[in-house]
């Protein structure tokens, strides 16, 4: 809030301050006021076109809206402005893997690890569509390789030790569940987002999961 009274401090003494009204943006879209976010992303574009990282913030805040299309189209300008621009790539794959479009989304994850080939966040979300494809040995290795760049992901170790579990590798996944909730993740609520419920996940997968792996998975005690 001291932030956006300091910004629109600034847009009043120079109104035709683009990088004023980008900052603003970011400081709505912290506060989840996306519509606000991408009002100021549009002054912005319209004071300077060709400012890649403002068609980024917008497709962002589209994105934080559930917009997809929209999103991808200001990730698309961001590119054709910037065509190194690694987290736009990272985040149109988001995007896309938000749409099932999950062969698309690898291509480009491909191309932000291409770019930045130590973006932890990368592998972790092409890991995700691989799983979701259920390719789930591709996806063990870009867990393993996001893990390795970034030792603390605990999300990482979470999607890894369920990864596990579609393999039947028990002690794997016994290991990088319990190093998730040691990092402090509550795995059983993340379970229940991602697969509903450990019984039908077991259905879904015809996996019938040890007793104290299930207690993980549901906060239940063996």
């Amino acid at each position: 809030d001291q932030a956006i009274q300091d910004y629109n401090k600034a847009i009043d003494l120079k109104p035709d301050f683009a990088e004023a009204y980008v900052n603003r943006g970011v400081a709505y879209s912290d506060k989840d006021d996306f519509d606000q976010a991408i009002q100021d992303y549009n002054k912005a574009i319209d004071l300077k076109p060709d400012f890649a990282d403002v068609y980024f913030n917008r497709g962002n805040a589209y994105s934080d809206k559930d917009d997809f299309d929209q999103a991808i189209q200001d990730y698309n300008e961001a590119i054709d402005l910037k065509p190194d621009f690694a987290d736009a790539y990272n985040n149109r794959g988001i995007a896309y893997s938000d749409k099932d479009d999950f062969d698309q989304a690898i291509q480009d994850y491909n191309k932000a690890v291409e770019l930045n080939p130590n973006d932890a966040e990368a592998y972790y979300n092409r890991g995700d569509a691989y799983s979701d494809k259920d390719d789930f040995d591709q996806a063990i290795q870009d867990y393993n390789k996001a893990i390795e760049l970034k030792s603390d992901f605990a999300n990482a170790y979470f999607n890894r030790g369920c990864t596990w579990l579609h393999l039947g590798e028990w002690e794997k996944a016994r290991a990088d569940l319990t190093t998730a909730k040691n990092m402090r993740v509550d795995i059983a609520d993340l379970f229940r987002t991602d697969h509903k419920s450990v019984a039908g996940f077991e259905r879904e997968y015809d996996l019938a999961l040890p007793k104290d792996i299930v207690a993980l998975l549901t906060g239940e005690t063996v």
